[in-house]
């Protein structure tokens, strides 16, 4: 039996018509799922000043919290602290989410050997921190970083950075921080 012509085009356009009524109706709510929540991180990391034999310093103690950065560099340098022990570690680097320092410290790198000189500290950073970071600051005469992207192009920041630039948005490998 054929279908006359005249009728395909109505048909069609009635089964269409009803497939996209479908496809824009809600799921039942059972099926809905919540996209997941990303782990809100602190991470820190206490490094030594004199190079190792790859030529980077030393990493004495690295940790992330879901808590605080104090919490991570409390368990970056394997000790508790309370509110009223000053860190004895000097704070080298903060990096950021965002550009222009927004988003919250992802990552903050401290010395056990004060503050920077010409030669600095050589940090690295987790893989999943590489790829978050927009901006940074330097303290305690740490002024200046040497930035080595995940892409292998380098290139010599003044701190703070409130950008990164090309190459280096979410892309920071490692880096050297000295004062300049």
């Amino acid at each position: 039996m054929r279908t006359p012509r005249r009728l395909v085009a109505p048909v069609l356009a009635g089964c269409l018509a009803l497939a996209g009524a479908v496809a824009a109706a809600p799921a039942d709510a059972t099926r809905l799922r919540p996209l997941p929540v990303p782990d809100v991180r602190y991470c820190a990391a206490v490094v030594g000043h004199v190079p190792g034999a790859g030529g980077g310093s030393p990493l004495l103690g690295r940790a992330c919290s879901p808590d605080s950065l104090a919490d991570a560099l409390a368990r970056a340098d394997g000790r508790t602290r309370t509110a009223e022990q000053p860190a004895d570690r000097t704070l080298l680097l903060e990096e950021f989410k965002d550009v222009d320092y927004g988003g919250g410290v992802i990552y903050a790198f401290y010395g056990d050997a004060g503050g920077c000189d010409a030669t600095g500290y050589h940090l690295v950073n987790y893989f999943d921190v590489a790829l978050s970071v927009s901006s940074m600051k330097g303290y305690d005469n740490c002024n200046a970083a040497h930035l080595w992207s995940t892409l292998d192009v380098e290139k010599t920041v003044d701190l703070p950075a409130p950008a990164l630039g090309a190459n280096f948005n979410d892309a920071v490998r490692e880096l050297q921080v000295f004062h300049r």
